[in-house]
């Protein structure tokens, strides 16, 4: 009997075709290989989740089709059914998902016509959120809420032995009449669990990205769009946890030994914080590292606003760190207020912590939000004077859109004023200005048909494209 854990591919549109590619082909389509070797495509909790199973006596199968670089859901399929006939009918099926709920709807939508008595689960942060509105539709059975290795286990176990799920922690079932109930979910401790299994990395740096290890689980912070601050205020105090740095570097240092690791991500949303704490961990990180003599490169995430210690940086940089994710988001010191990012700053002291950092010969990764329905064309000027300044030149950068995922506060706010075209499962909004649209729409087709432009010629049509949305706005005042 088979017990088995996907991850959807997560394809995507591709701009010049009728078909679809693979997300390694799409990011590869996008970035230069300069840019992309720092991402990493591993997916540690599930991986995380198949270690702890294993340990325990339960065999889990993977399938990843983003991993695997499959472009079609036909192809994902294929390998779940290759499974089963090597190892069974499976009696649990586990899905992840964040923002490829309708790729996996059909896969589990599969699964339950080919094997009618098989259990099926769904996990991470969008099932987190939307418990309810996910088992209102029949194709799943579960949903785990939090953490995933404790409570899939003890799933499998009693489906396995056939005895009642009510008090495995974080689960959330549907009764007969259609209602659903939930246990409270529970915070492992993440030193107690294993390593992530590590199936997956040498196909990832095979394509070419990052390897990854994580240090923490959760947010301090609830910026209004991110789904793992959300998360984390709904698991309260256990949202937000450490490993330990040791644990850590003893991980690193195994990657290093077995698989001749020279670049690892810190895959947590946010290592390095405005508070003491994450400082500290850092230096200690650094301090490591040194002392036990590893050589890699790393980078990691971290808040603007926690990037002000030049001589922590520069003791990084020592240990090898060589970039920095930094969600600057946007030029607007009010719009960010409204994202609840609480450390609005003008855009020439961000531009001017940028440079800074980047003296020391560590480069900035900005996230950035360039359109969202209520943006102005100051607005645009200002994120494109940030997104200059870090000096990484991705032309569709200047296409990035907010996602307005279910269950987050955003998703709320643009439901409430109205902005939702389609709420579910992810939130499609409409501009409020038609202006801001047709920029949107003359950017993003001008830069997906021409696969050759630089990212000087795609931010020139922005700019004229921004001008030209102010001159008819000029104009129709005064007509």
């Amino acid at each position: 009997m088979l017990v088995l854990l996907v991850n959807s591919p997560a394809l995507s549109a591709h701009p010049t075709s009728c078909g679809w590619e693979s997300f390694i082909a799409g990011q590869k389509r996008r970035l230069r290989s300069d840019q992309y070797y720092s991402l990493p495509l591993e997916h540690l909790g599930m991986m995380s989740i198949v270690a702890y199973a294993r340990s325990k006596g339960i065999d889990v199968q993977t399938v990843d089709g983003m991993v695997e670089g499959h472009c079609s859901l036909a192809q994902t399929f294929a390998r779940i059914y290759d499974l089963v006939h090597r190892f069974g009918e499976p009696y649990l099926i586990g899905f992840s998902n964040i923002n490829t709920f309708e790729e996996v709807r059909w896969l589990a939508q599969q699964c339950r016509a080919q094997w009618a008595g098989t259990s099926i689960v769904l996990g991470n942060t969008f099932a987190t959120l939307n418990a309810e509105r996910v088992l209102q539709d029949e194709t799943f059975d579960f949903v785990i809420r939090g953490d995933g290795e404790v409570s899939f286990t003890l799933l499998a176990e009693a489906i396995l032995n056939d005895r009642e799920v009510h008090e495995i922690p974080g689960l959330a079932w549907r009764l007969p009449n259609g209602d659903v109930e939930s246990s409270r979910p529970a915070s492992v401790c993440l030193d107690e669990l294993p390593w992530p299994a590590r199936i997956e990395l040498p196909t990832v740096l095979r394509h070419g990205f990052s390897g990854a290890v994580y240090t923490s689980r959760g947010c301090y912070y609830r910026c209004t769009f991110c789904g793992t601050g959300a998360t984390s205020d709904l698991l309260g105090k256990g949202g937000f946890r450490f490993r330990s740095i040791d644990n850590v570097v003893d991980e690193i240092e195994y990657l290093i030994k077995d698989y001749n690791l020279k670049f690892i991500s810190i895959s947590d949303d946010l290592f390095l914080a405005k508070q003491r704490q994450t400082h500290e961990r850092a230096h200690h990180l650094a301090d490591e590292i040194i002392r036990r003599k590893l050589r890699l490169g790393f980078m990691f995430d971290a808040r603007m606003d926690a990037l002000n210690d030049l001589e922590l940086l520069r003791h990084l940089k020592h240990a090898g760190l060589e970039r920095i994710f930094v969600g600057l988001e946007t030029g607007s010191e009010q719009q960010l207020s409204n994202y609840q990012k609480h450390y609005p700053m003008p855009t020439e002291d961000v531009v001017s912590q940028i440079r800074e950092i980047g003296k020391l010969g560590i480069q900035i990764v900005p996230g950035t939000i360039m359109f969202h329905p209520e943006v102005t064309p100051s607005e645009l000027r200002n994120t494109l004077t940030l997104l200059k300044a870090t000096g990484y030149e991705a032309p569709r950068k200047l296409c990035d859109r907010i996602t307005a995922y279910a269950g987050t506060p955003l998703h709320r706010e643009y439901a409430s004023k109205g902005y939702l075209v389609t709420d579910w499962p992810i939130g499609e909004w409409d501009f409020r200005d038609a202006g801001a649209r047709r920029v949107y729409n003359q950017v993003s087709g001008h830069i997906n048909q021409t696969e050759s432009i630089s990212f000087d010629q795609a931010a020139r049509f922005f700019l004229s494209a921004v001008s030209d949305w102010e001159i008819a706005t000029e104009r129709s005042i005064c007509d």
